[in-house]
């Protein structure tokens, strides 16, 4: 799946890794937990609330790439092929980024630049493939506080975790260039502070002839986080700065009207953000529009 759009003088697609379909899409109730600070019954009635009657949510991989004057560009590179984590059921359903980039007519040694949000292996795994880069004229961005994580407390980590981190860090070497908040990575690619849900989990802003596009990584999973915006997961490294981190990302979207873009959300998870009864709602924009 291909949606194309621009952003000021910037050419962009968002290309999926892969949506997994029912009976594979997760449970609510794997995201939202009462360790996580939500019991059941505010669950329950949250969902009641919305009117739709789903247990479960759509747990997508967008992919985002963009045209830069300094190079193509990728935000995020999905799970990958060959993953097997959630069973062999799901491994036909995800990995698709590479078929996606060829079919816009990009070829792996056409991306200068892969941005991470975070190294989570959802965001990192399709960056490699048996033990090779996949991407191999490319470098590689993430904040300095996440390849220090996850290079550094691998013992805390089960395997799972921090392997396809680790992975990335090794292969990208000298060319993996750990940054800092505020800065400008590449032409209009700019970082913002969205630490909390790992260490040095970072917000991407595109910026173009006045026109923005803010890529918020996993500040969310599913448009209950913005009705309930103090909601964490267990994948929270730092459960207040989340919190922290998502409020003051979705007021700034929101006051500002900007465009957004979020990776988990259904395919291609563009959108804008709307205050709302004291918190925020989502409205989505169409594939094709």
């Amino acid at each position: 799946m291909i949606h194309r759009f621009t952003v000021g003088d910037l050419a962009c697609a968002v290309i999926s890794d892969g949506q997994p379909e029912p009976p594979w899409v997760p449970p609510l109730t794997e995201f939202y937990t009462p360790a996580t600070g939500v019991p059941e019954h505010e669950l329950r009635a949250a969902v009641a609330r919305e009117g739709l009657g789903r247990t479960t949510l759509t747990c997508a991989y967008n992919c985002l790439c963009v045209r830069t004057s300094g190079g193509l560009a990728m935000i995020d590179a999905g799970l990958g092929q060959g993953f097997l984590g959630y069973g062999p059921a799901i491994e036909p359903l995800v990995g698709r980024l590479g078929d996606g980039l060829a079919e816009a007519g990009f070829a792996p040694s056409d991306l200068a630049a892969v941005v991470f949000t975070h190294l989570h292996e959802d965001h990192v795994r399709g960056a490699t493939r048996a033990g090779e880069l996949a991407f191999p004229e490319a470098v590689a961005y993430a904040h300095a506080a996440e390849v220090a994580f996850w290079s550094g407390r691998a013992g805390e980590l089960t395997g799972q975790q921090h392997r396809p981190a680790r992975e990335a860090i090794r292969l990208f070497g000298e060319r993996l260039r750990p940054a800092e908040y505020g800065i400008e990575l590449l032409p209009s690619v700019h970082t913002v502070d969205a630490a909390g849900h790992t260490p040095g989990h970072t917000a991407v802003l595109l910026r173009s002839r006045g026109e923005r596009l803010l890529c918020l990584g996993d500040t969310f999973y599913d448009p209950l986080q913005l009705a309930h915006p103090a909601w964490r997961t267990p994948w929270d490294h730092d459960a207040a700065r989340s919190v922290a981190s998502r409020r003051r990302l979705l007021a700034w979207a929101a006051d500002e009207s900007l465009l957004v873009h979020a990776y988990h959300l259904p395919f291609p998870g563009l959108g804008r953000i709307e205050r709302r009864a004291g918190a925020f709602a989502w409205r989505p924009i169409a594939a094709g529009s």
